[in-house]
């Protein structure tokens, strides 16, 4: 069996994928038998569980959900998930080296350690097609390059901004389109769509007309396609969906300030909804508030494009902590705040992810003859 150092979380994730590991033979850290059904879905773009719409089965009990990788189980606290409720739906934790027990509800996580199963043909292959692996060929050379790599972030951003800016608002205007903004950036990554599905079939004007616990039960009785352990509405999400109806309620008809008046009293509307959770607050902030700054900067005057109002906002905002930020720091370069981490997330899933090392500034001087 090779030394864990040499064992890295991707390789781990790509075995899973393309099932060369001894599923016949799984055992859970319990003890507890584990049929792996269907693996799920890699999840290479972003934040978020590594596999989703996994199915298992143990305990005579089938689970439908994500699939979280790690090299350690302790590794599930070191990067926060326990505070990050798109890992709520989380069914199976899959590690290398089982340190420590991890819970979810207060319930323990079922755990698979893969140690004990690479060795022999299952072992990790010396020469294997690492396809999926990030490769990074200036990874030894970025540093010389800082000046033209921060040069790419600011392309990169503005890039960003404005092609999701364009999204937002290209098929519908003001409230509608903030409504639709603010509406997916509660579901995070994982349940974006369900929320955005969830904000069509409530129209906006519901939330004057209606008490929130109609809505709540039109909602129960509604398909949104929730990610969900099982696909069933788990508390804490019926919980988020409540927090939903909350700062909806807040946001365009309790709070009669101004928009821009209201960004600013944005913690109090996070306090009447009962969001306490920051990462799910800033992830409103980087996905939704930010294109809002823009678009009333746009309304202010015809002359600009609401970039420079985006920026600023994103500058204020610390940096996002998921799979692509940790990829730059393992490289040398964290970010300082949200303007930096989503430049990155641009740059990585625009030309790194897509090896576009010729359309990249840093690739086209590490290339010259």
């Amino acid at each position: 069996m090779q030394k864990q150092h040499t064992i890295i979380e991707h390789q781990l994730q790509q075995l899973w994928q393309d099932k060369r590991l001894p599923f016949h033979l799984f055992k859970l850290t319990n003890g507890s038998s584990v049929e792996i059904i269907r693996t799920g879905l890699w999840n290479l773009v972003g934040s978020g569980p590594d596999f989703q719409m996994a199915e298992i089965q143990y305990d005579q009990l089938r689970w439908f959900g994500s699939v979280e990788f790690h090299l350690k189980s302790s590794d599930w606290y070191r990067h926060q998930h326990h505070q990050d409720q798109s890992y709520d739906n989380v069914i199976l934790h899959v590690v290398h080296e089982h340190d420590q027990e991890v819970f979810i509800h207060d319930m323990p996580l079922p755990t698979l350690e893969l140690k004990t199963y690479l060795s022999g043909e299952f072992g990790i292959p010396k020469r294997y097609d690492w396809t999926k692996t990030p490769q990074f060929p200036c990874k030894k050379h970025l540093h010389a390059f800082l000046p033209d790599f921060q040069q790419m972030q600011y392309h990169a951003i503005k890039q960003r901004l404005q092609r999701k800016f364009t999204q937002a608002f290209e098929s519908s205007e003001g409230n509608e389109a903030i409504y639709q903004l603010i509406s997916a950036a509660f579901g995070t990554k994982t349940n974006s769509l369900s929320f955005e599905i969830m904000a069509q079939q409530i129209p906006l004007v519901w939330h004057q007309e209606k008490s929130a616990s109609e809505l709540m039960e039109i909602i129960q009785l509604n398909e949104q396609g929730w990610k969900c352990k099982n696909r069933i509405l788990q508390p804490k999400m019926i919980k988020r969906v409540h927090a939903w109806l909350c700062f909806i309620q807040w946001y365009f008809f309790d709070n009669h300030a101004s928009l821009e008046a209201r960004h600013q009293l944005l913690n109090k509307g996070f306090h009447k909804a009962g969001l306490t959770n920051v990462l799910l607050q800033r992830n409103i902030q980087i996905n939704a508030i930010v294109y809002i700054e823009m678009w009333m900067d746009q309304k202010k005057s015809e002359k600009s494009s609401g970039l420079l109002k985006g920026m600023k906002y994103l500058q204020q905002i610390p940096s996002e902590q998921h799979r692509i930020t940790r990829i730059w720091e393992k490289m040398g370069i964290r970010a300082k705040n949200a303007l930096e981490s989503q430049a990155n997330l641009e740059i990585y899933q625009q030309f790194c992810e897509n090896n576009k090392c010729l359309h990249c500034c840093v690739g086209q001087q590490l290339l010259k003859p």
